[in-house]
C-alpha cells in the first residue's frame, strides 16, 4: 500500500518538553540543531524552510504546534519525501526526562530516501537531544549527508 511506511525514533533527554518545542518549533532552535538555514516562522499553516549546505532544501507546513508535540508535512522536498508527515511527541518520563517520540509516515516504499532518512533522522535526534541538553550541538547533522544527494529530514 502507498504511503504505509514510517521511520520511528524515540529518545529520553533530560530537559522539558517547552525546551524540546522551541528546539522544533522556533527558527533559532531548528538553527541549532537541525539545519544553518532557517526561514520562516513556524505558524500553523505556515512553512518551515530548512536548506542544507551543498545538499536539499526542504519545505515543511507545520500543521500542529502545541504543548504535547509538533506535526509536519513535507511540501518541497527531494525524492519521495513530498507529501510525508513527521509528528514530533514529547511526554514527561516517570524519572524527569522527556520521551522524545518522532515517526516521520507517508513512505510509499522502503528503499533509496527512506532508507538515508532513517539513518539521518538518528543521527540528527541525537543533536536534539544535545542541543536541548546543553551541550554544543552540531547543526545541520544532516549536511554531511546531503552531499551525496540524500535528503536530510
Amino acid at each position: 500500500m502507498a504511503g504505509a511506511h514510517s521511520i520511528d525514533h524515540e529518545l529520553h533527554v533530560r530537559a522539558s518538553a517547552g525546551t524540546i518545542r522551541d528546539a522544533i518549533a522556533t527558527r533559532s532552535g531548528l538553527q541549532g540543531w537541525n539545519a544553518s538555514s532557517v526561514t520562516g516562522d513556524g505558524a500553523v499553516g505556515g512553512e518551515w524552510v530548512l536548506s542544507y549546505e551543498g545538499g536539499p532544501e526542504f519545505a515543511w507546513r507545520v500543521d500542529r504546534d502545541d504543548s504535547t508535540g509538533v506535526a509536519w508535512t513535507c511540501a518541497r522536498g527531494p525524492g519521495d519525501s513530498v507529501g510525508t508527515t513527521v509528528n514530533y511527541a514529547f511526554e514527561p518520563t516517570s524519572d524527569g526526562r522527556t520521551r522524545i517520540s518522532v515517526t516521520h509516515a507517508g513512505w510509499p516504499h522502503r528503499q533509496g530516501n527512506f532508507k538515508k532518512c532513517n539513518t539521518l533522522w538518528g543521527a540528527m535526534l541525537f543533536e536534539l537531544k544535545r542541543f536541548v541538553e546543553g551541550s554544543k550541538p552540531s547543526p545541520a547533522a544532516a549536511d554531511v549527508e546531503s552531499g551525496s544527494g540524500g535528503s536530510g529530514p
